[in-house]
């Protein structure tokens, strides 16, 4: 049995802010949010982002955390109000989407956004908040990530990586510690985490998983296929409700509820 592996498509991608079509489906009206701060000493990037599209990239040399924004807005009044916080706090450079809450728009049904470039230096460790919109994070440090909706990627992390996951598929490649996951709802793709790699809790969708030179572990899972190949030590789920589970090339021990112990393929991901 052969997959082709989800997340493979993220490696190339652009870091760039969507599209026209993006953007005239979420306002009318839009205005640039720009920033720039002093990242010298710095060891951690916070960002609180709200609705809209959020990009966090690593990169060589850069001393600064680059800031390109676009607030969105069906309202010329609102997109006033939409603001970019980006100051330094100690070792801490910080950056928020302040939004105006959704209670001003309850009776006229405006929408409001800010989609957010994020560069930063590469190998920083990076605190992220997201509430709606795709987030894709390449080459960063440690990671510790809650998001909302939407689909979450990382390309690239040199630390650990930790993310509480709502709904939307999650990619994550190229990990140098271990992950790990809390999921609701969407698919979990996962290769080459030097680490282990630990679902802590899914709700529903699959979990796939390859390259893990630690060991896969499933605390609980709700609904959804399982399928790990290429894991350096051992393979264990603890909690299963509904979907199979396979595996393939692990070299420690597996540990899989009974009913699930005559299933396991060979093959690999590409």
């Amino acid at each position: 049995m052969k997959r082709q592996f989800r997340g493979a498509a993220f490696a190339a991608a652009p870091f760039i802010i969507g599209s026209t079509a993006h953007a005239q489906s979420s306002g009318a009206y839009t205005a640039p949010r720009n920033a720039s701060v002093d990242a010298t000493g710095a060891k951690t990037v916070e960002v609180e982002a709200g609705a809209g599209i959020l990009r966090v990239e690593g990169k060589a040399g850069l001393r600064q955390v680059q800031v390109t924004g676009t607030a969105r807005s069906s309202s010329q009044q609102f997109l006033n109000q939409i603001k970019l916080i980006a100051e330094r706090r100690g070792d801490v450079v910080f950056i928020k989407a302040d939004i105006p809450d959704s209670d001003w728009n309850n009776h006229d049904n405006y929408s409001a956004a800010l989609d957010l470039v994020i560069a930063v230096p590469q190998g920083i460790d990076a605190d992220v908040n997201d509430g709606s919109g795709d987030t894709k994070i390449s080459n960063v440090g440690s990671l510790e990530a809650n998001d909302g909706s939407g689909s979450f990627s990382v390309i690239g992390a040199a630390g650990s990586v930790r993310i509480t996951d709502g709904s939307g598929d999650l990619t994550i490649e190229n990990v140098g510690g271990d992950v790990r996951v809390n999921d609701g709802s969407g698919d979990i793709n996962v290769r080459n985490v030097t680490g282990s790699f630990t679902v802590e809790s899914d709700g529903s969708g699959g979990i796939y998983a390859t390259d893990v030179r630690g060991s896969v572990i499933v605390q609980s899972d709700g609904s959804g296929s399982i399928e790990v190949t290429k894991v350096g030590k051992d393979f264990r789920v603890e909690s299963k409700g509904s979907g199979s589970i396979d595996y393939a090339e692990v070299a420690g021990q597996v540990d899989i509820p009974e009913r699930h112990r005559d299933r396991r393929y060979r093959g690999d991901y590409r």
